[in-house]
């Protein structure tokens, strides 16, 4: 089954791809310059451009901002 999750926290996100039982993942972290990805998408071969373009979007970063935005 080829699938696509994402973890998102006020802190960062993980994405898992599986695509024909093959799973890539990439983690962002969110820091005060910008984000660490760990694993990454772009150098994957096997992920179809169609695939990458979807999880290239901004999507899961606007999702961490509005976490962020919550005051305890």
């Amino acid at each position: 089954m080829n699938k696509i999750v994402i973890e998102v926290t006020s802190n960062g996100w993980e994405i898992s791809v599986t695509i024909n039982g093959r799973e890539y993942k990439e983690n962002h972290i969110a820091t005060e310059y910008g984000d660490f990805i760990g694993g990454n998408f772009e150098e994957e071969e096997d992920i179809p451009e169609e695939v990458f373009d979807a999880l290239n979007s901004s999507f899961p970063f606007e999702c961490m901002q509005a976490l962020s935005s919550i005051k305890d």
